[in-house]
């Protein structure tokens, strides 16, 4: 049986420092894991290498691997042993694994033989505060054991050199003891440290402790009245001696980490508190949101479109005014209620086969905007004219519009668009409603709505008759029929289809205002004055023609001076009446007399 040739694997130039050089950028980045990887692929090509495995012991460390990083730095010190980097590592690595007096052995010993021991001096005095804090009174004990104990596995070298005699010069120099001053980082440590202390064991007498630590060093204390000034200051030491004696009795009663102890018991219980209590908060507001949706649907079962719109709107401003964190599930729940908006409107232009074929005109007359004359009725719809605009239609139209720039799901698009041109359409303003109307059918073509397709077409024919555009009023509800014939919904598609019959009789209700602004701005058009007189004299004879004789999208045309169609049905559309004017009687002065001649 033959063996299979496998090729020598032959290194890449300098392996070894690209893979170290690659652990020290991902030990940068956080990885710790991916970092040990990179170290083993350079420690596999050369396992002697002492910076691959301070890096390794480094990352393990931060892995909280302690004994692998322990056994890597031990076999780098045996590789260098005077690697300092290796000590530190060493140090801070029986540190963080809890053993103290081993930390500060390594710690001692690089303060001895390093030229900047600031790393060690750092570890050496967290690890010597930290068995103080553990130990209390007998930690003198450990740590004069430590000390001894460095001076014999440490200060072998030192003791060699005693016996070697030291001449000692004539003149001796003059010795100046240097103070090493604090750095301004250490100086905010410690008082940051101190003030913890006194606010966990002096509670508030920390306040007074602060007031006298100040008045120590004001320099206001010291006056001309030198007596009084020395009274002053021994009132001053004496009063923080006091609180500086009664801040230590209370320490050695109980230590730091006792105190810090109960203070994360405290703070899990609040915590804990703030937890229950944001799920209570939580579970409130998710039942009064599932009570406001139920209510929505069964109005909405009981086929009373104007409550449930009501409803709905008041229960999608409720819920909009919870924030996520109170309300979790928010987008849901909106969504569910604008479902129950779309089969509302919907379940408008609904028709049942029982229904007359007047009630069906009759209805769709009212949904159109059409004026009719009629009889008290007990349909939901008939019972409601057109619905009126909002109290405050400006303040209504800023929310939609703020709600349709930061919406992001399709059909809240189309609910927010629908709810535009149907707020447009009530307020008379055709064009805009018109441009909402040809926007949110794009919208729901686009993500296959069908509900909101309907019912904007529905709309966009509402908009084409509020121009007195008929053909496309009619070309419009011909194409939501066809619409509705496809998705399924017959009932919709007969409804649709009675308005088409229904769209070339009656007259939309406009008033002169906006015809009469139409020809002002027309006239204001014109380039000088002759022009204008003449298209002003041409307005004049305009409205002097019958409606009945000129095309309805001229300007110009008064709709209640039209006479009623041929093919007009009087029992739904009869002539609107004439409004009742006012004429006001005449005072005659007194003593006057009227004679019939």
């Amino acid at each position: 049986m033959r063996k299979k040739l496998v090729p020598e694997e032959k290194p890449i130039y300098n392996v070894v420092t690209v893979y170290r050089e690659k652990g020290h950028y991902l030990q940068r980045l956080e990885q710790f894991e991916k970092a040990i990887l990179a170290y083993n692929e350079a420690l596999r090509w050369n396992n002697a290498d002492v910076r691959s495995l301070l890096g390794r012991s480094l990352a393990r460390a931060k892995a909280t691997h302690y004994a692998d990083a322990l056994r890597d730095a031990a076999c780098a010190a045996e590789l260098e042993p005077e690697n300092q980097t290796a000590l530190q590592i060493r140090a801070q690595t029986n540190y963080e694994k809890c053993a103290f007096e081993r930390a500060y052995l390594l710690a001692s010993r690089g303060q001895v033989f390093r030229k900047y021991p600031a790393h060690f001096a750092e570890c050496a005095r967290c690890a010597e505060e930290t068995i103080r804090d553990c130990t209390g009174k007998s930690a003198t004990k450990v740590l004069s054991l430590a000390k001894k104990i460095s001076e014999i596995e440490w200060g072998r070298e030192s003791t060699d050199l005693k016996n070697v005699p030291i001449r000692k010069p004539r003149l001796q120099p003059h010795q100046s003891h240097q103070i090493q001053e604090m750095s301004r980082v250490e100086k905010q440590k410690s008082e940051r440290i101190s003030r913890l202390m006194a606010s966990k064991y002096l509670e508030q007498m920390a306040h007074d402790k602060y007031f006298l630590t100040q008045l120590c060093k004001d320099e206001r204390i010291y006056s001309a009245n030198k007596l009084g000034s020395k009274t002053l200051q021994e009132l001053a030491y004496k009063a923080l001696a006091d609180v500086d004696m009664r801040q230590e009795v209370l320490r050695e009663r109980r230590p730091l980490y006792a105190a810090r102890g109960s203070d994360a018991e405290a703070r899990n219980r609040l915590s804990n508190a703030r937890k229950e209590r944001l799920a209570n908060t939580q579970r409130q507001h998710i039942a009064d949101a599932e009570r406001l949706i139920r209510a929505a649907q069964s109005v909405f079962e009981q086929r009373n479109t104007a409550k449930c719109l009501e409803i709905a709107e008041f229960a999608m401003e409720q819920i909009s005014r919870k924030p996520n964190s109170l309300l979790p599930g928010k987008e849901k729940f909106i969504h569910q209620l604008q479902e129950v908006v779309g089969q509302a409107f919907l379940d408008q232009k609904r028709v049942g086969e029982e229904m007359s074929e007047a009630n069906r005109e009759k209805r769709a007359f009212i949904l159109l905007g059409i004026a009719i004359s009629r009889e008290p009725s007990r349909d939901s719809i008939l019972r409601v004219r057109p619905p009126a605009p909002p109290r405050d239609a400006k303040r209504r139209l800023r929310g939609l519009e703020r709600a349709l720039s930061v919406s992001n799901r399709a059909s809240e698009r189309c609910y927010v668009l629908h709810e535009l041109c149907r707020l447009h359409a009530d307020t008379k303003q055709a064009h805009r409603a018109k441009f909402f109307a040809l926007k949110c059918q794009a919208e729901a073509r686009s993500s296959k709505q069908r509900v909101w397709l309907l019912n904007i077409t529905f709309l966009l024919a509402r908009c084409h008759l509020l121009q007195n555009n008929r053909p496309e009023t009619r070309a419009a509800l011909i194409e939501g029929a066809g619409i509705a014939r496809a998705c399924g919904y017959r009932d919709v598609a007969a409804f649709f289809e009675t308005c088409v019959n229904v769209s070339m009789e009656g007259e939309v209700a406009s008033g002169d205002g906006a015809l009469e602004k139409r020809e002002r701005a027309m006239v204001s058009l014109m380039p000088d004055n002759d022009m204008r007189l003449a298209a002003q004299h041409l307005f004049r004879k305009m409205s002097v023609i019958p409606a009945s004789r000129r095309f309805s999208i001229m300007p110009g045309t008064r709709t209640e001076e039209a006479t009623p169609s041929v093919n007009r049905r009087p029992s739904i559309a009869p002539p609107a009446q004439p409004p009742t004017r006012f004429t006001r009687k005449t005072q005659h002065p007194l003593g006057f007399q009227d004679f019939d001649i």
